[in-house]
Formats: structure tokens, C-alpha cells, sequence
């Protein structure tokens, strides 16, 4: 019986973060439309990058993830929540000034795991820490702490 059981459970089994430990894909957050990409450092967390772009700022985000939960699993997929903690850089292109940005920031997301398909999809919500500096509007409160997020899917190769 517990053989049958344990056969049934690897069936259902994703490769993602095993087997296929680097994925690729696409994301929007923070107004920005861009390149994401993980490295699955143990089943249950790894590194994770984006690259996007939002008018005149070209922004790099880099994360560590760590899954604390699996939330359902369902035939088709994992639903599991995890947290992030990383940094956001930024690079400001105005007329006649380039101005740079640097912060830190963490948060928490749910992902979905397919179990037949290497694909994933996901989204995070969080808060990240700017100095006042690096802000361009006049409200340098709000640039303290900002909002950070982002919703995309990647593929596992």
C-alpha cells in the first residue's frame, strides 16, 4: 500500500527544481515589462533576476527565494507560497542626467508549478527601501518605501 502511494505521489512529481533547475520567461511589476530568470539552488528555494524597463529607468532585481509552504496540489499543478529578499538597482535615463537607484527589499508570493509542462507562473507582492536620494519625484517620504511586485511565468530548462 505505502508503495502504491509513494508511486502515485512521483507520478505527479514536477521536474521543476530538480531536474530542470534554470527557467526563463517574462514579467511585469513596477510599471516595468521585462526578462526573468531563476536558478533553482535546492528544490525549495533559489535565485531569481529581472530586467525590465519602465520609460526612462532600466531596472535590475535580483532575489533569493525560499518556498515556506505548499498551499494545494492538484493534478495539474503545485500552488506553493514563498518569500523573497534581494535588492533593486535602477538606472534613471533623463535629459541631460542619469541618475542611478539602489535599494533592498523583500516580500512575499504564490507560484503554480505545472506538473506535465516545465512552466511556472507566478506572483509576489512587497515593499522595498530606497534612500531619499535616488528618488526622482519632490515626495521623497513616498521614495523611501515603495511598493514592489511583479506577475510572470517562466519556462525550465
Amino acid at each position: 500500500m505505502l508503495t502504491l502511494a509513494l508511486l502515485a505521489s512521483l507520478a505527479h512529481a514536477t521536474e521543476i527544481g530538480t531536474e530542470r533547475k534554470i527557467g526563463a520567461g517574462l514579467e511585469s511589476g513596477n510599471g516595468a515589462l521585462g526578462l526573468s530568470g531563476k536558478y533553482f539552488l535546492s528544490p525549495s528555494m533559489g535565485v531569481s533576476a529581472g530586467l525590465g524597463n519602465f520609460g526612462k529607468l532600466q531596472q535590475l532585481r535580483v532575489d533569493f527565494e525560499m518556498d515556506i509552504f505548499t498551499l494545494r496540489d492538484e493534478p495539474f499543478g503545485r500552488f506553493d507560497l514563498f518569500w523573497l529578499a534581494g535588492i533593486d538597482t535602477g538606472l534613471y535615463l533623463l535629459p541631460g542626467v542619469t541618475t542611478g537607484r539602489f535599494g533592498v527589499g523583500a516580500g512575499v508570493g504564490l507560484d503554480l508549478k505545472l506538473h506535465d509542462t516545465p512552466c511556472e507562473a507566478f506572483i509576489h507582492i512587497g515593499m522595498g527601501v530606497f534612500p531619499a536620494e535616488y528618488c526622482t519625484s519632490g515626495n521623497s517620504s513616498f521614495c523611501l518605501l515603495a511598493p514592489r511586485g511583479g506577475l510572470g511565468g517562466r519556462y525550465y530548462f
